[in-house]
């Protein structure tokens, strides 16, 4: 086994994750196993990013948002709804939850919300007052359409209903999953992780999925995923594929909020100085919008209209700020764009 340095494992990473080289919209989509949407925004931005198709108008479309792995939400392909679902495992047969919603009601008020959905009533507070039209007690109501997911979480995790990624809390009626075997299905998103976040170690693949240490190993033993590694600092990095020849990093990269770059591993050394965690990461867990520069993580920005909000770690000098700077401009194609540098994180 090989040895890499963190210069060529790097750039491999940036490569794979379209960071170097722009890949087709649905391309990016699939192969990052999904883009994270807690914030509506961030699969917009992380799109913008990587795909050389993006446009503001259609750059949803073909998309759809659920609760993915690690039971966070996700905006992954409309046609690859059932590898997702299936790689999570549910049981589709109506069982007890910890939404404390009666088993026998919940075939009723799914079979309801899925009538009022399909007649062009796809807005979530309108569906809120359409089940208290129809009776739905108050302490019920607040259980279907709880913030962390309720009634409305299952019948996702059923492929009954589905939000439309983007701002507006809308949903639809996908089409019927093709179910597959939930190994099978973990193994395809495997092999999508070690192609395209590799070289990567087991526990960074744990992280990422969610699956666990002891699942992970399981998996890898029973699975053909054709796995090659390299060797960093004694430990295994796994890949599928090739390496990439190392060459020169950009000056700048952009990076959206919960990008899949940042969430993709346990150990974020490669891009990343670990004293810098707390100004990339909030105590809640909240990965901001980040920027490398000469490859590593050094800054945070925001973006509101006709301006982008920058904060630095520690003070940049006046290079780094100029590559910051023209990136942005770049990224969002506008040369009068308001770029406001804040105060460091750390003076």
């Amino acid at each position: 086994m090989r040895g890499i340095d963190r210069q060529e494992l790097l750039f491999h990473t940036l490569h794979n994750q379209y960071l170097l080289e722009k890949g087709r919209r649905l391309d990016v989509v699939s192969g990052l196993c999904g883009l994270q949407a807690q914030f509506a925004n961030n699969p917009r931005y992380a799109l913008r990013i990587r795909a050389r198709d993006f446009s503001e108008e259609a750059w949803s479309g073909g998309l759809l948002k659920i609760w993915s792995h690690r039971s966070t939400i996700h905006v992954i392909r409309e046609d690859e709804l059932g590898l997702f679902l299936s790689a999570k495992g549910h049981n589709l047969a109506w069982g007890e939850s910890w939404w404390d919603i009666p088993v026998k009601v919940k075939p009723y008020w799914a079979a309801f919300i899925r009538e009022k959905v399909a007649g062009g009533i796809d807005e979530r507070e309108a569906l809120k007052r359409e089940c208290r039209r129809a009776g739905m007690e108050e302490g019920l109501l607040k259980q279907v359409f709880h913030g962390w997911g309720g009634l409305i979480k299952e019948m996702a995790d059923r492929g009954l209903i589905a939000y439309r990624p983007g701002t507006e809390k809308r949903f639809f009626l996908p089409e019927e999953p093709a179910w597959m075997e939930r190994d099978e299905a973990r193994l395809v998103l495997m092999r999508r992780y070690f192609e395209r976040f590799g070289p990567a170690t087991e526990a960074d693949c744990a992280a990422f999925t969610g699956y666990g240490m002891a699942e992970v190993r399981r998996l890898l033993r029973r699975g053909c995923l054709s796995l090659r590694s390299v060797d960093r600092g004694g430990v295994p990095h796994f890949y599928v594929g090739r390496l990439h020849a190392a060459r020169s990093l950009p000056g700048c990269i952009y990076l959206s909020g919960f990008d899949q770059m940042v969430m993709g591993y346990k150990d974020r050394s490669r891009f990343m100085d670990m004293e810098d965690k707390s100004f990339a990461v909030n105590r809640a867990g909240i990965v901001y919008p980040g920027i490398l520069l000469y490859g590593r993580l050094c800054a945070r920005w925001k973006k509101e209209p006709g301006r982008l909000s920058i904060t630095p770690f520690r003070p940049l000098s006046p290079a780094s700020r100029e590559l910051a700077t023209e990136g942005g401009r770049a990224l969002f194609g506008d040369e009068r764009l308001e770029i406001a540098f804040l105060e460091p994180c750390r003076p």
